[in-house]
Formats: structure tokens, C-alpha cells, sequence
């Protein structure tokens, strides 16, 4: 039989697990032009930092962090 303990064990770990192992968002300076204090020279660049992610955020790659 499952108890209210084993719950909150279970619980506690999935969310450690998702808070946790997250990726980082993407910094501004990956995101913004030169001119405007970034490290882009055209915004399609911003693929070669970082990735897009299923909630329409940026998110930086591993590489980069």
C-alpha cells in the first residue's frame, strides 16, 4: 500500500529532478546585436548559442555554459 510519506518522497523527487537538471536560459548578450552591447553580428546567430525550447524559450547550450 502507497502512503502519504511515500507520496511526498515521490513528489519532492520529481520536482528536484525538473527544478534542478533545467536548462539555463539564454543571456541577453546572446541575444541582442553588437550595437546594442550583444555578441551577435546578425540575429541569426542566436541559433549557435542557444536553442528554442517546446515552451518558446530561449534556453543556452551546453557548450556555453
Amino acid at each position: 500500500m502507497i502512503t502519504t510519506f511515500n507520496l511526498l518522497i515521490v513528489g519532492v523527487a520529481l520536482f528536484s529532478y525538473f527544478a534542478f537538471t533545467s536548462p539555463e536560459d539564454c543571456p541577453r548578450k546572446y541575444r541582442v546585436l553588437q550595437n546594442k552591447g550583444g555578441a551577435l553580428t546578425n540575429l541569426g546567430q542566436i541559433y549557435e548559442y542557444c536553442t528554442l525550447d517546446y515552451g518558446h524559450k530561449w534556453k543556452l547550450k551546453e557548450e556555453y555554459e
